[in-house]
């Protein structure tokens, strides 16, 4: 499980670096954060992909769904959030996280990625 969850953050686009007058912030300092600003959707972005480096997946996961209610027009955390249900076999879940990126999302190459995605889980 390990080698699948180090290959599937491995592999995945950096949205944003959590980042601090030029430092990166650790989860335990983003932790804080959101404790401070809790309608921050910016930070618990940071906070998905501070737990995502760490492999703490079901940590990132509560981290880009609270990004999801808070702002659902950030395309980073729906790319996250179908990486991650997909992974954990939670196929309609993935499906509607990729649909959802692909309304928003319009860099080429990052949407062919998603409908790749979404190709492999419909077929």
């Amino acid at each position: 499980m390990k080698i699948l969850l180090t290959i599937l953050f491995a592999a995945t686009p950096v949205f944003c670096e959590p980042q601090a007058h030029g430092n990166i912030l650790s989860a335990a300092q983003l932790e804080q954060a959101v404790l401070q600003e809790p309608g921050n959707a910016s930070l618990y972005l940071q906070l998905g992909f501070a737990y995502s480096n760490l492999q703490k997946v079901d940590e990132a996961q509560a981290a880009f769904e609270t990004v999801i209610r808070l702002d659902p027009s950030k395309d980073a955390a729906y790319f996250m959030l179908g990486l991650i249900y997909e992974k954990k076999g939670l196929k309609e879940k993935a499906i509607a996280a990729w649909k959802a990126y692909l309304e928003l999302e319009t860099v080429p190459h990052m949407r062919e990625k998603a409908l790749k995605h979404l190709h492999n889980l419909q077929n």
